[in-house]
């Protein structure tokens, strides 16, 4: 069994088709309409991992306790890129015992994003 996509309902689609172009670099790979007030849109990192977003049906962000990882190979500079898009980090880059480094940001529906960076 291999996951495929993660699903985010949210509340504002072209925001956030734009935060994930923009900012994380994805492609709109499918968007249709699902019914009268429904769309859904799938986008890809380019390395297999695909988001699917959902718009409508009373879509909001509710993923207290929940993350989307990102696995990085510059932890400083990935940082330095969300601060130039204005993004809110709520974790800045910190380094553990192991060497692994960790930051967390929100994307535009206030859904966390974690990023590692792991030792070389």
């Amino acid at each position: 069994m291999n996951i495929s996509f993660v699903t985010v309902h949210v509340p504002e689609l072209e925001k956030t088709i734009a935060f994930y172009e923009t900012v994380m670099g994805f492609t709109v790979t499918k968007r249709f309409k699902a019914g009268p007030q429904t769309e859904i849109v799938f986008m890809d990192d380019g390395r297999g991992g695909q988001l699917e977003f959902i718009a409508g049906m009373g879509s909001s962000i509710r993923a207290e306790g929940i993350s989307i990882g990102f696995v990085v190979p510059d932890i400083e500079a990935t940082h330095a890129h969300l601060m130039k898009h204005g993004v809110a980090v709520i974790r800045p880059p910190a380094t553990l015992p192991s060497g692994v480094k960790l930051m967390s940001a929100k994307d535009p529906n206030g859904l966390e994003l974690g990023f590692v960076q792991y030792p070389k």
